[in-house]
């Protein structure tokens, strides 16, 4: 495993728990929330480090937070009123450790 193997999944790893935290406190559902946590996150991590190559770090953060808006509402059954902010909560906390780690 390389070290950048290793980075990417220490992100991967960070991203679900930092998003199941919000997810639960929405939800209140502890087990299922790891759940989506790790199947949103799974799906949009991995894309985000693709996209990030071509379109930089802030476009790649909308994409994201929309993508995570469909997902939270289709299998959280939430309205998008709700899936919006929590989306947008959770995409800002992990966005904002992201940029973060980046500086240094």
């Amino acid at each position: 495993m390389s070290y950048t193997d290793i980075i990417l999944l220490g992100a991967l790893v960070l991203t679900i728990l930092i998003e199941f935290v919000v997810l639960w406190i929405a939800f209140r559902r502890p087990l299922r929330m790891l759940g989506y946590s790790a199947l949103i996150n799974s799906l949009t991590l991995p894309a985000a480090y693709i996209i990030d190559t071509f379109l930089g770090f802030y476009i790649t953060e909308v994409i994201v937070f929309i993508a995570e808006i469909f997902l939270i509402k289709l299998l959280l059954q939430s309205t998008y009123k709700k899936a919006i902010i929590v989306s947008l909560i959770a995409n800002l906390i992990t966005a904002l450790i992201s940029f973060v780690a980046l500086m240094f």
